[in-house]
């Protein structure tokens, strides 16, 4: 046995440590339940003086409703049916709030009499990271659940297995088989897929190493029990975790804007055929009228013109006033039939009949003596064969690219180029002016010329660009395909 000292020793070292401990403990007397010892964590947690602490039980401190179990416990104890107990509970603080309690009872005695001892912990942080993680859990069902699609998750173990981990229940709506279905059988999936997309998601599924649905994709899979076709797009994210590898992702539904997609494709279709018809319908019909305007008009114009020189030559010597008279109408006879080529040649230009380059030769011409703006213009030596429509559709291109320079650019020089290539034609128009507005660059509204030459373009089967110059100025850029030249003959 040890010395009276050495027990004063250890009763006060126990003491201290109950004095600092963090848990509440509470001595109070097995018949009257009047609280007899409490440490300082007890009053702290209850918002008690210690003193005004000693003249309450647990009554006063337990919740209304723990009440009842409190006393079937205390009486567990006092029979000696049972040593010690646990007890979740909830405590009532001074100001009248809650915390939830972890306690422990026991029976002991103190100064001869019996005693019961409750230590318990404040599990307030315990119960929130709780409550915090389920009503989590549920925000992310209630999430999931709303998904316009199906999500998963694929786990590839560090032994190289791999499982689907985890599957919403709208797999049965999406793909007609039911979450466990699919989680067992993730290769279900692949045999919806339709033969002309299967090649795709097989290739990908071979080079992610076999495992289904851990890459993105979209393709189209065969619904039997609805005899329909519906659009899926697969999109995964991947990150690392202690078990292995883990894909989450989602599928969705994308049919609506898939069929959206090809209705605007066919839209598009229609109004470039229709603009094609539309332009060519108009070069028709200046063709035409440039044929009436040039043999029609220049014919009748050069009869008048025959008739006015036969007048002149045969007015009488003294009529001076017929005689100055005359002349004026030749002189307007003259620039009506000046006129009158011009605006035949504006409507079709018989120089495109020598070719595109002679042709936008010509027109760089006109467009230098009318403007004073300097051009430069290369093109191959050789003839670059197009047939009509392809023809006059570069040299509409190419005049309203210059149309615009004329207008906006305030440039000194423009340069256009031609490069034939083995199977398209280069065509660029490029000026020192000012430039095009970042805003319009970006945004592509340039307003109806450049509408025109890109719906040209297009009609072509080429492709358009307006873009900044290297230097300074603007770039308007056309390539279209050329069929292929017909391979030599041998001599």
């Amino acid at each position: 046995m040890g010395s009276p000292r050495q027990a004063t020793d250890e009763g006060a070292l126990l003491k201290a440590i109950l004095q600092e401990s963090a848990t509440e403990l509470m001595v109070f007397d097995a018949d009257t339940l009047q609280i007899v010892q409490a440490n300082p964590s007890a009053a702290h947690n209850l918002q008690y003086p210690l003193k005004s602490l000693q003249k309450l039980t647990p009554l006063d401190v337990l919740a209304p409703e723990d009440t009842q179990t409190f006393h079937t416990l205390l009486a567990l104890l006092k029979s000696g049916k049972k040593r010690r107990i646990a007890l979740n509970a909830h405590c009532r603080r001074r100001d009248g709030s809650r915390y939830p309690v972890e306690a422990r009872l026991s029976c002991a005695t103190h100064r001869g009499q019996p005693v019961f001892i409750c230590i318990a912990d404040d599990i307030s942080q315990r119960e929130a990271t709780r409550q915090a993680l389920a009503h989590s859990a549920s925000d992310l069902r209630a999430i999931v659940a709303h998904i316009p699609g199906m999500a998963y998750q694929v786990l590839r173990k560090h032994d190289g297995t791999t499982s689907l981990r985890y599957v919403s229940e709208q797999s049965a709506q999406l793909l007609g088989i039911k979450a466990p279905a699919l989680r067992a059988h993730p290769e279900r999936f692949a045999g919806l897929i339709l033969e002309e997309d299967k090649a795709d998601y097989l290739a990908r599924l071979a080079a992610a190493g076999g495992s289904h649905m851990t890459f993105n994709w979209e393709g189209r899979i065969w619904m039997e029990a609805w005899k329909d076709v519906k659009w899926v797009n697969l999109r995964v994210s991947r990150r690392e975790a202690p078990d292995g590898l883990i894909w989450d992702g989602i599928m969705l539904n994308v049919t609506h804007s898939k069929q959206a997609e090809a209705e605007i494709r066919r839209s598009r279709a229609q109004l470039s055929a229709l603009a094609a018809h539309v332009e060519a319908v108009k070069e028709q019909e200046r063709l035409h009228l440039a044929r009436e305007v040039h043999d029609d008009l220049g014919g009748n114009l050069t009869a008048i013109k025959i008739g006015l020189s036969w007048l002149k030559r045969h007015l009488p010597p003294g009529e001076a006033g017929l005689i100055e008279r005359t002349a004026y109408l030749d002189n307007v006879v003259d620039q009506t039939i000046e006129a009158t080529h011009r605006i035949a040649s504006n409507l079709r230009p018989a120089m495109l009949d020598f070719g595109i380059v002679s042709a936008i030769d010509w027109q760089l011409q006109r467009f230098s003596h009318n403007t004073d703006i300097a051009h430069e213009f290369s093109a191959p030596d050789a003839a670059i064969p197009l047939d009509p429509e392809l023809a006059i559709a570069v040299f509409r291109i190419v005049q309203e690219a210059l149309t615009n320079v004329a207008k906006h650019a305030r440039a000194s020089k423009v340069k256009v180029s031609l490069v034939r290539d083995r199977d398209s034609l280069r065509v660029s128009v490029t000026d020192d002016g000012q430039g095009i507005q970042p805003c319009r660059g970006k945004s592509g509204k340039h307003g109806f010329g450049v509408l025109g030459m890109r719906e040209r373009a297009a009609a072509l089967g080429g492709e358009f660009s307006v873009q900044p110059a290297r230097r300074r100025g603007t770039q308007v850029s056309l390539r279209i395909p050329l069929p292929a030249a017909p391979p030599a003959t041998p001599k």
